[in-house]
């Protein structure tokens, strides 16, 4: 099944918001956290703030003087997802991380647009 651009369902959201972060990371050659990832999809509130403002911005801002326009793309596009969301859930009921599971593999799948 393919990436579905209109489904803004929290769990489905906050898998593809997981995916992209971990495409990025490959990208630069950051490796995230496995317990981060882990705990992303049991307790967005905590991991996706924490993803945003540590690991992934920190490895993007050394990117930043070698592909500047690379990087604004990446931050737009997480942007983007992440204003989808009223809030990060602060815990996922089972349906909700098979929502999640579907989020992060079509995000794989499809790979960042740029």
């Amino acid at each position: 099944m393919p990436l579905n651009d209109t489904r803004s369902t929290p769990g489905y959201v906050c898998g593809r918001i997981i995916a992209a972060y971990e495409l990025v990371a490959a990208q630069i050659g950051q490796e995230l956290s496995l317990n981060d990832l882990n705990l992303s999809a049991t307790h967005p509130v905590y991991t996706i703030p924490r993803l945003r403002a540590g690991q992934v911005r920190k490895a993007l801002a050394r990117t930043r003087k070698q592909n500047p326009d690379g990087v604004a793309r990446v931050e737009a596009y997480i942007s983007d997802l992440v204003a989808r969301l009223d809030h990060f859930p602060d815990q996922l009921d089972p349906e909700q991380r098979a929502e999640y599971v579907l989020g992060e593999a079509h995000q794989k799948m499809a790979g960042l647009p740029f």
